[in-house]
């Protein structure tokens, strides 16, 4: 049986493998010469969601949870980022940042119905909180980016 923490960690985890593939289509999507600057810091963005996958999945571990392993989920958690999530209509820096945002915005919803502390052990509030700072801070640069 699943605990809550367990399905919460699972759901996130699943989360970051989407943003993972989300920022995978946006390098590619991104074809001129001078988009270098972004395809470097979406790059980034997906070996801190892989850094992420891995605390979540070390953290499942150690709650002797199983660590979830296909894409299909029926998470509270990953059904709000299924609603919300964005698709890439275009391939110009503009069209990308604006849904390189939106997928943002989605992740940071997903983290903010996971930070429930009445309903978390204490060590996975703390694992989703310290990892909810350091998207909030993609978030930001992807919103000033699309801003600029």
């Amino acid at each position: 049986m699943v605990t809550m923490d367990g399905e919460i960690l699972n759901d996130l985890l699943r989360v970051h493998k989407d943003r993972i593939s989300g920022y995978e289509r946006a390098i590619a999507e991104l074809t001129d010469a001078e988009d270098a600057d972004l395809k470097q810091l979406f790059r980034n963005y997906i070996d801190n969601s892989q850094s992420f996958i891995t605390e979540l999945s070390a953290a499942l571990t150690k709650m002797n949870e199983p660590v979830a392993v296909s894409p299909a989920a029926t998470g509270k958690i990953y059904n709000v980022w299924m609603e919300i999530k964005a698709f890439f209509t275009g391939n110009d820096r503009q069209t990308i940042l604006n849904s390189c945002e939106a997928m943002e915005d989605a992740v940071k919803k997903a983290y903010e119905s996971a930070l429930d502390p009445s309903s978390l052990l204490p060590e996975t509030f703390l694992l989703i909180s310290r990892q909810s700072k350091q998207l909030l801070k993609a978030h930001n640069e992807v919103r000033k980016l699309r801003d600029a």
